[in-house]
């Protein structure tokens, strides 16, 4: 053998070892990724079971949870009616008050109005009541000096007749 098939011997002897070192680590790490594989395969079947297991519970939950749901639901929805109801209720009545206080203001203001007339009436006959008191009090004043004058000339005309018959 010659040296240089002693190197091709050699290299093919380390490229075996190296093949041989290869087919043992691929195997190692197969058996490795088998029990990997098996641990996860286990893990998820539990995992999947405890979240189909958790999933079932919170169907028949919510299940129990939607008929409340439907009773709130109904009860909101008769709230809004009565809600609607009364606030067409309220908006009438709102109106007729509206209506009532209109009329009120429209019947106030008239009164007034014929209060003023009243008073404007009033006013000018206490006016004319005043000016014919003030010349009946003229007139009874122009009486009254009248008659004084009068008294006198009779007081007079008896003092002197008295007077003629005592001569």
């Amino acid at each position: 053998m010659t040296v240089k098939d002693k190197i091709v011997f050699g290299i093919l002897v380390v490229l075996i070892l190296a093949g041989g070192y290869f087919q043992y680590m691929s195997g190692e790490m197969i058996k490795r990724m088998d029990v990997l594989n098996q641990n996860d395969k286990e893990h998820v079947d539990i995992v999947q079971k405890e979240f189909r297991e958790d999933l079932r519970v919170l169907n028949l939950q919510f299940i129990g949870r939607g008929k409340h749901l439907q009773k709130a639901q109904r009860d909101i929805v008769a709230n809004t009616n009565l809600i609607n109801a009364t606030a067409d209720s309220l908006s009438d009545m709102i109106g007729e008050v509206q209506y009532n206080l209109d009329e009120v203001e429209r019947e106030t203001i008239k009164r007034f109005g014929d209060v003023e007339t009243d008073l404007a009436d009033l006013e000018d006959d206490l006016g004319r009541l005043r000016r014919k008191t003030t010349q009946n009090l003229s007139e009874i004043h122009q009486k009254l000096t009248l008659l004084e004058r009068e008294l006198t000339k009779v007081s007079d005309k008896v003092f002197e007749t008295d007077k003629k018959k005592k001569k």
